[in-house]
């Protein structure tokens, strides 16, 4: 029960205190005129907050802290709710009444006063309850009481992610590499205990080879895998969604299909995570191999049997050696530097013992130590590591659970959340952010963004998440957690009220659930009309493609939804009694049939989130009523209504092509953008209207612009206007056929840039932009030579991702020098046909992983196996891959 814990702290205190106190009061008192019920509601959950951190801990052990919480559970989804609607009927309240109460406010103010009352009477008997919480003080010690849970985000840290590091794995990734080019074995298992690193193995493999196949498939299994769903997987990666999602299909047809697709094709696939298996496993996904000696399948499970079944050739992973183990350690624990003392070092490897040489142990454990020289801070760790109860099947979950009763309550809270997500999927960070927010983790008295950011980061460097950048197609922040960690979600959630099946779903009564997690679970329309939980805060249902219709009455007792995730279902519409869910902040339509945005989003006044597919092409003009919306995803629209500068809260607004016009008055025009100025996104299509307006600098009045992609799709000649410097924090710049001037080398937080047809993109110094991530250049048939200085020593410290594309008439590509681009890692040549020369200093690149070259017949003949440049980078740099 240590969420519950959680959320009685984090959400009864800090919602109903914080916001409702300080926010609230001087608005109630004027409107509703409740201050007296909130202050009364301040004082006793205050004097309740102490106890809550012994609960937390002792809840597990403890019956009656159990119900204590159940009961205290309910309260602070009833604070949170009344909290909630007092905030939407301040704001949406003033606009419709200026002076006296309108009738519908009379009626608020008594339907309001009525559920405070409630409060006030379960209140006075929870706090009869507390006295018992008095024995929790006498039987934790006082170093075991968790400590004061609040903390300040360094606003400075928050959008930095933090290092990962790794020992070992080099060596068996060529171990695999041989295995996969040498053994004879269809199949090939890694078997080995949880935590060892098999699918951090695997992902690295996966990505070095997959290039060599005509198909790839990575297909991540559970204790309870459905075959349906793993063909849908598979389907995916083929492209045979369409076909293999028909509810009359069987899974033999299924199978038959997918096996069809692959006949005569070399596939790679990667079957992760498999707990247990049986002889016609691959048959029924169509996997067969017999066929085609070139396709390989990896396997990796804690179990042999599986390899048995599966008659796959064993590669047995053998954890780290002391050596590696403490390398490990000491980068986590010390962030790299020195071991302070000798003492310090005795207890670290004490510490290590505990940890069995397991990578994930490792950096759990050490990452979550006191900062410190003094030996006696982390006594106490290897005190409750020894105490830690360790079987054979199960050495990590107990290492596990201890790391996270010793977070504090919000990073509780936020991990939990992780099991929202199906394992090993890739997490946007930014949705994750919304959905922090939209369930109530991070209150609304701060900055709620970098907050959320802040919990993502430490997180991280609790090694509970681990996240990178994706640079491939646009800088993007990725998240996902291990395996097991995810299984710890799971349990932790499950313990609260969550449920994760439709047999979970259905039993019990309304008030038991509080979120319910069936993404990708093969649901139908049937299915989810059989249950409606009163207390529901977040309800996914993403992946589902039998989903084709929500029934109309479905939403009716759901009035305290706050996540609703309809993604990868097949409805096209929407029912009317969404409408009545005043409290849904985050709503995600992406990948639906909707083609016009249903008439009940209209009503949901506390929206923040509103993602829409692809096919959705036009705005309603009502949009600018949701006034709370911040991010809004319509990729398909290219128009927006004027009403949405009314948004003055909006802070992406992620679109096709924006087209911003003068004519008419039924669009957004340029003067609008005087309002949004909160706006950190953008896509916009200059064309006539905007051209005189761009260059009066009218930009520059974004000044909290992070991602702005802007085109010219005019014929008058264009310069990109020095007045967005202003935009001081932009990360990422998409630039199309405008001229661009030396200023923009100097926007020093730029991490991304890509330059499309622009004129005097050769005349910049880039190599000095000092944060520079991902850079692409693409020229035209005229374009003949890169910026100066493009490989001089020192340039591009931090560049990743290079990509030059179009540069028809470029021949020489310029010699790197020593110390340049020196950490790049992809590096793309692509449509330079005429290009003669390259490869000098690419030897330099120690980074590098992948060199793609396209479309010149002279790079083919250099870079071919035993040709010019091959050998002379091979030796240096044998993990390269180069490819065409």
């Amino acid at each position: 029960m240590a969420f519950l814990g959680e959320a009685v702290v984090g959400k009864i205190c800090e919602m109903a205190v914080e916001m409702a106190v300080q926010k609230l009061t001087d608005e109630a008192k004027l409107l509703l005129d409740f201050s007296n019920d909130f202050s009364w509601l301040n004082d006793n959950l205050t004097n309740v907050r102490g106890f809550l951190q012994d609960a937390d801990q002792q809840s597990p052990h403890n019956v009656g802290v159990k119900q204590w919480l159940e009961k205290v559970r309910v309260i602070s989804f009833l604070a949170e709710d009344i909290c909630e609607e007092c905030a939407i009927e301040s704001m949406y309240g003033n606009d419709a009444q200026t002076c006296g109460l309108s009738c519908n406010q009379w009626i608020f103010r008594y339907r309001i006063g009525r559920k405070i009352k409630d409060i006030k009477e379960r209140m006075r008997y929870i706090i009869e309850d507390v006295n018992k919480l008095k024995l929790l003080r006498e039987v934790l010690p006082a170093s075991e009481v968790s400590p004061n849970t609040s903390h300040s985000v360094d606003r400075k840290k928050s959008y930095l992610l933090p290092s990962v590091y790794s020992v070992g794995i080099e060596t068996k990734v060529d171990d695999m590499l041989r295995l996969l080019d040498n053994n004879s074995s269809p199949i090939i298992a890694v078997v080995g205990m949880g935590g060892i690193g098999k699918s951090y193995l695997l992902q690295h493999v996966y990505r070095i080879v997959k290039e060599r196949y005509d198909k790839c498939i990575w297909l991540s299994f559970s204790q309870s895998y459905s075959i349906s769903t793993l063909q849908c997987d598979i389907a995916s990666h083929l492209g045979l969604g369409p076909q293999i999602k028909n509810e009359e299909m069987s899974q033999e047809r299924a199978a038959e299909l997918i096996h069809e697709n692959l006949q005569g094709k070399r596939y790679f696939a990667v079957l992760d995570d498999v707990w247990e298996a049986r002889e016609d496993l691959l048959c029924k996904l169509g996997l067969l191999t017999g066929d085609n000696g070139h396709s390989k399948i990896l396997v990796s499970t804690r179990n042999k049997e599986v390899c048995t079944i599966l008659d796959a050739h064993i590669y047995e992973m053998q954890c780290l050696s002391e050596k590696e183990s403490w390398s490990l350690f000491c980068f986590y624990a010390f962030k790299g530097n020195k071991v302070p003392n000798h003492q310090l070092e005795e207890v670290g490897r004490d510490i290590l013992k505990q940890c069995g040489n397991l990578p994930l142990a490792i950096k759990m454990v050490a990452a979550s130590l006191p900062k410190t020289t003094m030996p006696r801070d982390w006594e106490a760790k290897l005190d409750r590591l020894k105490e830690v109860v360790v079987t054979d099947d199960d050495q990590m979950m107990p290492i596990l659970r201890l790391s996270y009763f010793s977070l504090p309550a919000r990073l509780k809270a936020c991990f939990a959340y992780l099991s929202f997500f199906p394992k090993v999927e890739q997490i946007n960070c930014e949705y994750l952010v919304y959905l922090w927010i939209g369930e109530g983790f991070i209150p609304a008295g701060e900055d709620q963004w970098d907050a959320a950011w802040d919990c993502i980061n430490k997180l991280a460097n609790l090694c509970l998440l681990q996240v990178w950048e994706q640079y491939e197609d646009r800088l993007t922040n990725y998240c996902r957690t291990h395996d097991l960690l995810h299984d710890l979600a799971i349990t932790i959630s499950k313990e609260n009220k969550c449920f994760f099946s439709l047999e979970e779903a259905c039993k019990g009564e309304n008030g038991d659930c509080c979120r319910i997690f069936l993404g990708m679970k093969d649901v139908n329309d049937a299915q989810i009309s059989e249950r409606r939980p009163v207390w529901l805060r977040t309800l996914s249902l993403s992946q589902n493609w039998r989903i084709t219709c929500i029934p109309g009455n479905m939403f009716m007792a759901m009035r305290g939804l706050r996540v609703l995730e309809l993604s990868g279902t097949d409805i096209c519409t929407l029912p009317q009694s969404l409408g009545k869910m005043k409290l849904l902040k985050v709503l995600n339509l992406n990948d639906t049939q909707i083609e016009k945005v249903p008439e009940c989003v209209r009503h949901l006044r506390s929206l923040l989130f509103l993602a829409l597919p692809l096919r959705c092409r036009k705005l309603p003009v009502w949009i600018n009523e949701v006034k709370c919306l911040q991010h809004l995803e319509c990729k398909g629209v290219t128009r927006v209504p004027k009403g949405i500068s009314k948004l003055i809260g909006l802070r992406t607004l992620r679109s096709d092509w924006l087209d911003v016009s003068s004519e008419g008055d039924r669009f957004m025009r340029p003067e609008d953008f005087v309002n949004i100025t909160q706006l950190q996104e953008l896509c916009l299509d200059v064309n006539k209207d905007m051209d005189s307006r761009i260059e009066e600098g009218i930009l520059a009045l974004l000044v909290k612009m992070r991602r702005l992609t802007i085109r010219k799709s005019t014929v008058k000649e264009l310069k990109l206007p020095k007045k967005m410097i202003a935009m001081k924090g932009l990360e990422s710049l998409i630039v199309f056929k405008f001229a661009v001037e030396s200023w923009i080398c100097g926007m020093a937080n730029l991490r991304e840039l890509e330059l499309k047809c622009c004129g005097g993109s050769h005349y910049l110094e880039l190599q000095t932009m000092p944060n520079l991530v991902r850079l692409e250049l693409s020229g035209n048939d005229n374009c003949k030579e890169l910026p100066k200085a493009f490989g001089q020593r020192g340039g591009f410290m931090h560049l990743r991702f290079l990509k030059i594309d179009w540069f028809n008439e470029l021949e020489e590509f310029p010699e790197l020098e020593e110390g340049a681009m020196t950490r790049l890692e992809e590096f793309y040549l692509c449509n330079c046909r005429k290009v003669k020369k390259v490869g000098v200093g690419l030897e330099l690149l120690k980074c590098l992983k992948v060199f793609y070259y396209k479309k010149s017949d002279n790079l083919e003949e250099m870079f071919k196996v035993g040709g010019e440049y091959w050998d002379k980078i091979k030796v240096i740099n044998p993990h390269v891959k180069i490819m065409s």
